[in-house]
């Protein structure tokens, strides 16, 4: 019916059926159509300028992560041998502060360095250099050092790995580890204690570094030479010097060298050896060394191959193209997800290795308090025996003394007449001053012994080996125990005024605790209450130390509301910053100088306080007017 109507009208109205309105509807409908062909281009064009951009930043997450992944592998390595120095540092030091070295006499260190040797089965020799650099090792060598890097660094104070070197004795390659041995009096060590070990634990450890076939890993020293290298013609031997990779022909090389002796972390793309790798380099905390991990680019690119044939494919097929978009974006998100958790993980086993190695240190630094409570214990052992042998003899030797005195007075009483030579005896030996003072010196004969078994009972309690339980303890007495240990540092000395303990105790009852290891915080709190003070002191006048003298203060109390024992030790010295409030219980953190403190200290009271004991330990300080430690305990262990 519509179509009949159309014809009648268009019969009617003949001049809207001409040539020209079929070139007007040809016109609308190739208009239409190229408009259509410009949106198909133009989505054409988005989509694969999207799917260009996708592959450019997916490709560049996933070659991120991959190299990543390489770089994570350096630090593996690289951890590995700091761990490894770490416990020869701690050796030598340990072995440095031990009482036979700092006595610097060389016949009674020699026995016992090599007792050592023998012992820890790691050192190839342990020498003594004196401040004038002569070296006596334990092969019985004497030699002038003071060329070594080695001397150089530790006569002033700093605990190091120097750059391995051919021994001049033994003519091996070594690592030389060297402490300073403290003087007992100044600032400046007494000599320096070097241990030489083989260098091949650091080969070993490059060696079992590797990322696939083709990879291979080598170490520099501070001056660009190889250490370790799989070509060992580019180390250094006795009969010919390595050549520093900083003069290597390939610029490349030398670039990365540069970065490498900067103690830079990078992951570059590099031509060596004629072939494009990849070079992960990371530098070492415990010595002035860089570790780097070659790998050859197919081996970190190889996953790619794939998203380069599926970017092929999206660019030859624009339909399948737009069908792939979409599984492109899924495979992005995919692939963020996967490098997203990658550098989770990433993070996670750095935060791990930290831990590891923050309970490394712990563990040695609860050796170390282990060892010295043993030594403590035994020295207050021994001392003590012959200590109550001598006291108690005194008690016995006061009254035949006293007896032979008043026997002498009644032969003068029943003979007044003595005869000339017992006279003239008398008066060389003069009896009235005899029979005067010695009454006296058996008096201060006993005050002596008794002062002798009071210090050896403070070590034994301040060690307490046989309560390694928590039990009830009495902290007044840990705190004075503590304080009769130090005593020797608060008294006063040519350089050193004296330091004055104000206490305040309050009505404490028995606390359950780990008294050993409570003791060891306030050892450590109060050491550094100390040094605190000793440094103010060189910053202030006789006059003004004499009017504001130096103070340490203990005040214990309880806290009714909580049933916690509340101990509190201030001292008027300089102080401490904000910044360094905030860091004050990290790991490794200190303000002390190299060779004094290591950064333990109060990272193990914290630890003693709050996770052993499940208390608090808070510090407040200002700068220049003194700082104060509050230490909470539980009265009974919530654990």
């Amino acid at each position: 019916m519509i179509l009949k109507l159309r014809k009648s009208w268009l019969k009617i109205n003949p001049r809207w059926y001409t040539p020209t309105n079929k070139n007007y509807y040809l016109l609308k409908w190739r208009s239409r159509n190229f408009l259509l062909l410009s949106i198909v281009v133009i989505l054409s064009i988005s989509i694969s300028a999207t799917a260009i951009t996708s592959y450019n930043i997916v490709k560049g997450l996933l070659l991120d992560s991959l190299k990543q992944q390489v770089l994570l592998k350096t630090h593996q390595g690289q951890d590995d041998i700091d761990n490894w120095l770490a416990i020869r540092k701690t050796e030598i030091k340990t072995l440095a502060n031990s009482l036979v070295v700092r006595s610097m006499d060389w016949s009674v260190m020699e026995p016992y360095l090599q007792s050592e040797v023998k012992r820890l089965q790691t050192f190839l020799l342990i020498a003594l250099a004196t401040p004038d650099a002569t070296l006596i090792n334990t092969q019985g060598s004497h030699l002038n050092v003071q060329d070594r890097e080695f001397f150089q660094r530790s006569i002033v104070g700093e605990t190091v790995a120097a750059d391995p070197i051919i021994g001049r004795i033994n003519k091996q390659l070594q690592i030389q580890i060297s402490s300073p041995i403290p003087a007992e009096t100044g600032i400046k060590p007494a000599g320096v204690l070097m241990g030489g070990i083989p260098i091949n634990r650091v080969v070993e450890a490059i060696g079992n570094l590797h990322q696939g076939k083709g990879s291979y890993a080598f170490a520099l020293n501070s001056q660009g030479i190889p250490i370790a290298h799989p070509n060992t013609e580019l180390i250094g031997t006795r009969e010919k010097v390595a050549q520093s990779f900083l003069n290597s022909p390939n610029p490349r090389l030398v670039e990365i060298t540069q970065q490498m002796v900067a103690k830079r972390t990078n992951i570059e793309l590099a031509q060596l050896d004629g072939k494009w790798s990849y070079v992960a380099y990371t530098p070492l905390r415990e010595a002035n060394w860089s570790v780097a991990l070659i790998v050859p680019q197919e081996n970190i690119e190889s996953p790619l191959q794939a998203l380069n044939l599926l970017a092929t494919v999206l660019g030859g097929l624009l339909v399948v193209g737009l069908i792939s978009a979409w599984r492109q974006v899924q495979l992005y998100e995919q692939i963020r997800d996967r490098a997203l958790i990658s550098s989770q993980q990433a993070q996670q086993l750095s935060k791990t290795l930290k831990e590891l190695q923050n309970t490394q240190a712990q563990l040695i630094q609860t050796e170390k308090m282990s060892s010295l409570g043993q030594l403590v214990a035994g020295v207050a052992h021994e001392i003590n025996n012959p200590a109550n042998f001598i006291h108690a003899n005194l008690n016995h030797a006061s009254e035949y003394s006293e007896g032979i005195l008043n026997l002498l007075k009644l032969y003068e009483q029943t003979y007044p007449n003595p005869t000339p030579e017992i006279r003239d005896r008398a008066q060389d030996l003069d009896i009235e001053f005899l029979a005067e003072d010695l009454p006296k010196l058996m008096a201060s004969m006993q005050v002596g012994t008794k002062r002798i078994r009071q210090i050896v009972l403070s070590l034994r309690n301040f060690s307490r080996l046989d309560e390694a339980d928590m039990k009830f303890v009495d902290i007044h007495e840990g705190l004075d125990n503590t304080l009769m240990i130090l005593n020797r540092r608060l008294t006063a000395t040519p350089n050193l005024p004296e330091i004055q303990i104000v206490k305040k105790y309050g009505d404490l009852p028995l606390v359950e605790c780990y008294a050993g290891q409570l003791n060891q915080v306030f050892m450590n709190v109060l050491v550094n209450a100390i040094d605190a003070l000793e440094e103010a002191s060189q910053k202030r006048s006789f006059e003004d130390i004499k009017t504001n003298p130096n103070q340490i203060k203990l005040q214990t109390q309880i806290d009714e509301s909580t049933h916690d024992a509340i101990v509190q030790i201030y001292d008027n010295g300089i102080g401490m910053s904000e910044d360094i409030k905030q860091r004050v219980f990290d790991h490794m953190f200190t303000t002390k100088p190299v060779g004094k403190g290591i950064g333990l200290g109060m990272a193990i009271a914290y630890q003693i306080v709050v996770d052993k004991h499940t208390g608090t330990i808070e510090v407040d300080s200002t700068p220049g007017c003194g700082t104060e430690f509050t230490i909470r305990i539980p009265l009974t262990s919530k654990k």
